[in-house]
């Protein structure tokens, strides 16, 4: 593989009609909106390796719940709020669509909830576990489908490595480790 610049015709041929449904309506409810709107980790990861994701985890530089609740709104889905973590989850159509702030976290000790700062995607990107979880793709019209790696993962994914981001990863989540 090598490496992509632009996933957006990979997002039409491997996302659900209903994937990019949503996709299509969280662009249009972050219009007018001081907001980003990125797609991130799994799904990258699995658009590049030519599998199909059901997985939409949106991140937005900017306010997440505002923006789930304007996706809520236009759709008639149900928001779920998570205030201490800047975080939304909208039901719609039996999905449930994540939004979430970008940010950064720090961990009081191993294993505790994380303490969260609105922060930049790059800031958010460099929190996650893996350098293949770490890439993301822009989804506003201008740049729609632009990838965003800076951590390399897709040199990762062609040398079918798995490499944490940072020493304190299994560390400060536990979980990363199944």
């Amino acid at each position: 593989m090598n490496d992509v610049t632009n996933l957006s015709e990979m997002m039409k041929a491997r996302l659900s009609d209903e994937s990019q449904e949503i996709l299509t309506i969280s662009v249009r409810a972050a219009a007018g909106m001081d907001a980003n709107l990125y797609l991130v980790g799994g799904i990258v990861r699995d658009l590049l390796l030519g599998r199909k994701s059901y997985d939409l985890d949106l991140v937005v530089e900017g306010d997440a719940i505002a923006l789930a609740a304007r996706f809520a709104d236009i759709t008639g889905g149900k928001i779920t709020v998570h205030s201490r973590f800047r975080t939304a989850t909208v039901k719609w159509r039996g999905r449930s669509i994540d939004f979430v702030t970008a940010r950064s976290e720090t961990y009081p000790k191993p294993g505790a909830l994380p303490v969260v700062k609105p922060g930049k995607l790059n800031t958010d990107l460099a929190r996650r576990d893996f350098t293949i979880n770490a890439m993301a793709v822009i989804l506003s019209p201008e740049q729609y489908g632009n990838i965003i790696d800076p951590f390399n993962g897709q040199v990762d994914l062609t040398k079918k490595r798995i490499r944490i981001l940072h020493d304190r990863s299994f560390i400060d989540d536990a979980t990363r480790i199944w």
